[in-house]
């Protein structure tokens, strides 16, 4: 009982938070596209799924006076290893004009905005891919500097790349092997993803 209470308290504790809340939400819409690729009601699964994605883009639209402050804190940070602090520069930057270009794209998609959604989605995309990058980069540098033994920064690692496989592969042009995932390996890639994020919250 007292360790149910302890994990209850946990789980209470971290979906009080954006980044718990956003990093559940995110693991059971990919839970759903890959339970979909098996069931007999697919189409409703996937649109449960869908949902869920839905709830988290609302909720990243309150998440932009946060991402300017991380923003204006990095300018304003005395960087000790170069390399780190530009990856963790250009990520952050490249997450904050993501955020601003996915609120017109979606004000656009509820034709409250006459813009070219489309165009402005796969904007979304590059936008994201670099951040992924960057992230890739440093935590390839900080792993370099304090060895595999750091657990975290190995996971969050496998995470970012695990999130670029899937974010290359929906490119529109035909590089590398966007276009060539399944739906099922593009789920599961997403889900790695999504419970490393949800894990780090603990």
């Amino acid at each position: 009982m007292a360790y149910f209470r302890e994990y209850l308290d946990a789980l209470a504790s971290v979906l009080n938070t954006y980044a718990g809340r956003d990093k559940a939400l995110r693991s059971v819409s990919f839970m759903l596209a890959l339970k979909a690729q098996s069931s007999t009601r697919k189409e409703v699964v996937l649109a449960l799924a869908k949902q869920c994605s839905s709830a988290r883009l609302v909720l990243r639209q309150f998440n932009h006076p946060s991402m300017i402050k991380c923003c204006w804190d990095l300018l304003s940070t005395q960087p000790a290893d170069d390399l780190e602090y530009f990856c963790a520069t250009a990520g952050t930057s490249a997450y904050t004009i993501y955020g601003v270009v996915e609120l017109l794209a979606w004000l656009s998609d509820a034709h409250i905005l006459a813009l070219d959604s489309a165009r402005l989605w796969r904007w979304c995309l590059y936008l994201w891919i670099t951040a992924l990058l960057s992230g890739i980069i440093r935590q390839m540098r900080l792993i370099s500097k304090k060895g595999l033994e750091i657990d975290k920064e190995l996971l969050t690692l496998i995470g970012l790349v695990s999130d670029f496989i899937v974010a290359v592969h929906s490119l529109p042009h035909k590089v590398l092997w966007s276009g060539k995932l399944s739906p099922r390996h593009s789920a599961t890639f997403s889900l790695v993803a999504s419970l490393i994020g949800l894990y780090k919250t603990f």
